[in-house]
């Protein structure tokens, strides 16, 4: 059969045979007239390809990846850098995995407030949380937004809207007592560790992240004063918030002891390199717990429906009502917790009957170590 004269460039013909050349290669597509309209269509589909590779590179075109499951948005949530920095990865790896569970198989637009009210039945009877569903329902909807947002999805998959329960039961904080019990049945490094967060309310991610180069210890102020503080800055924090943490004196010591057998750029508190460390560390804390009698975990409440248990968190509920019990400012208070919001920083505050009773007026609390309204 006579060679077409027609022909096109990526296509060529051997001894009657076609061949489009795709990515570098001649990929052969058949015989005759049949051959070479199956070259030339393979080797227009080719060049398309590339124009729309240099679009996206360019950034004039958004490469559309077809997500049919959950499985897959949240596994390419998951695999995101900006996701994978965040401090409370490891959380998010948990949360997915319950999620993952029992939404996996399902189509992206199976998501709907019906079947997220199944789904926290079915936490709640294999005793999960509240506010741990809501975490885990949280996550979902933030896989969702980034992936409309990076027009991954279609706008039409998005659910009605994503079911949070708004009441949750608040963290108790731990009594000075509880506090020195819980001292005398733990080792040493574990001591120093929950000293830090008592004396400082700074959340766990923040303690065992603690380098040596955030630590001032003996930092003479223009003013004269000695100062010894932890730097926090905006990438160090969960909210993004820079903080100036006070180091008390029992802290202090420990601070100057681990310091001095580290570099610059060491963890203070812990081996970054242990695999789920803060996990490590709650579960030294319920061991802790059983040891001093003392409740542990979020789940126990008594009749009122308070919580009675405690978890590490429970240390900074504990250090912020301290420090406004001890009569300093919301402002300043803030200044060192990092609280962006007062509605955050008030779940924290957890006044007991003698802070209140300094609305009294009666010269004689004096006595007891309690300030009158009118002594103020």
């Amino acid at each position: 059969m006579a060679k077409p004269k027609k022909t096109m460039k990526g296509v060529s013909c051997k001894n009657g045979y076609w061949y489009a050349r795709i990515d570098g290669e001649q990929k052969y597509c058949g015989k005759g007239e049949e051959g070479f309209k199956l070259a030339k269509t393979a080797r227009m589909k080719w060049e398309v390809k590339q124009y729309e590779n240099k679009e996206i590179n360019a950034g004039l075109k958004v490469k559309r990846t077809e997500f049919k499951t959950v499985q897959d948005i949240s596994s390419w949530y998951m695999t995101l850098p900006v996701v994978q920095e965040k401090k409370g990865y490891g959380r998010y790896v948990i949360a997915c995995s319950h999620l993952l569970k029992y939404f996996g198989r399902n189509s992206i637009s199976g998501i709907e407030p019906d079947r997220q009210e199944q789904y926290r039945a079915h936490r709640k009877n294999n005793g999960a949380a509240d506010a741990t569903i809501n975490f885990e329902i949280s996550i979902l909807r933030a896989i969702y937004k980034m992936a409309l947002k990076r027009k991954k999805i279609p706008s039409e998959a998005m659910p009605g809207e994503f079911l949070e329960v708004g009441f949750s039961v608040p963290r108790r904080i731990v009594t000075e007592k509880e506090f020195e019990k819980l001292l005398l049945h733990s080792d040493s490094d574990f001591q120093d560790l929950i000293v830090c967060a008592y004396e400082t309310a700074m959340r766990l991610s923040e303690i065992i992240n603690l380098t040596e180069e955030q630590v001032h210890l003996d930092i003479r102020h223009i003013s004269g004063a000695v100062l010894d503080y932890i730097d926090l800055g905006i990438f160090d924090t969960k909210t993004g918030a820079k903080r100036t943490v006070p180091v008390s004196v029992r802290l202090k010591e420990i601070l100057q002891r681990r310091i001095k057998k580290i570099g610059m750029d060491e963890y203070v508190f812990t081996n970054k390199g242990q695999k789920y460390y803060g996990m490590m560390i709650a579960n030294r804390l319920r061991s802790a717990c059983k040891k001093a009698d003392i409740v542990y975990g979020d789940k126990p409440v008594n009749k009122k429906g308070e919580r009675i248990g405690i978890v590490f968190h429970c240390f900074r509920h504990a250090r912020t009502s301290k420090w406004v019990e001890m009569g300093f400012s919301d402002e300043v208070v803030r200044r060192a917790t990092g609280h962006k919001s007062l509605e955050a920083y008030q779940r924290y505050v957890k006044l007991g009957p003698q802070a209140v009773m300094m609305l009294v007026e009666n010269p004689k609390r004096d006595k007891n170590g309690i300030k009158s309204a009118s002594s103020l």
